[in-house]
């Protein structure tokens, strides 16, 4: 096991190729994948999956990839106890803020003058935080903590962006990355997260390393 001071630690690093985590692009998991891959220090490819639980698939049957999580996952312990996988390190990223955002201001105040329904899509790890984002967001956007609004669990703050831009829905609670990505207007005040991640990989390489 390799220690050092970037509060990361690894076993004996198998050869990989690529790193399979959450997309599409612009989710916190791509961005620490990019963190992860200047840790190990050997250009990595990001394989960038719908799901945490495609990517972990993926690995499960590719032995030149490592699958890389959230330990904030609602269903981490899946990947835990998965014999055909082993935990290969951890360390701690803290993602891009977050923040609350929409299309444009103007669209998002006429629909709430109209008294419409607003649909804001967020992730279910960082469902706890949203409130408070929307209450940070009446400074910009006057009426919107007293709107009628519907959430919309997605399976990554990126897709959320994605589904404002489709139309979908009306807000999203995303990385200033997606946010970015996405051309998409910050609302709210932005929300810093400390999270640790976890990378694991096919066990099939530490059995025959011990064999």
């Amino acid at each position: 096991m390799i220690l050092n001071t970037d509060n990361f630690w690894i076993r004996s690093l198998p050869e990989i190729s690529s790193i399979a985590t959450l997309g599409p692009e612009g989710t916190s998991s791509q961005s620490a994948a990019k963190y992860l891959t200047n840790l190990i220090g050997k250009p990595l490819d990001t394989l960038l999956f719908d799901t945490f639980e495609l990517a972990f698939e993926y690995v499960e049957n590719n032995e030149s990839c490592i699958f890389l999580v959230a330990n904030a996952y609602q269903r981490v312990d899946n990947f835990y106890m998965n014999k055909n996988t082993l935990l290969l390190g951890s360390f701690f990223y803290s993602p891009p803020d977050y923040y609350l955002g929409c299309k444009t201001s103007l669209t998002l105040e006429k629909k709430i003058a109209e008294k419409k329904t607003i649909k804001i899509a967020t992730h279910h790890a960082p469902l706890s935080r949203l409130q408070s984002l929307i209450e940070s967001a009446e400074d910009k956007i006057s009426g919107i903590t007293d709107a009628h609004l519907e959430i919309e669990i997605t399976n990554s703050t990126s897709n959320g962006a994605r589904l404002v831009v489709n139309g979908d829905v009306d807000c999203c609670l995303a990385n200033s990355d997606a946010i970015k990505h996405y051309g998409l207007t910050a609302i709210s005040h932005p929300l810093h997260i400390e999270m640790t991640w976890g990378v694991f990989f096919n066990s099939q390489i530490h059995n025959r390393s011990i064999a």
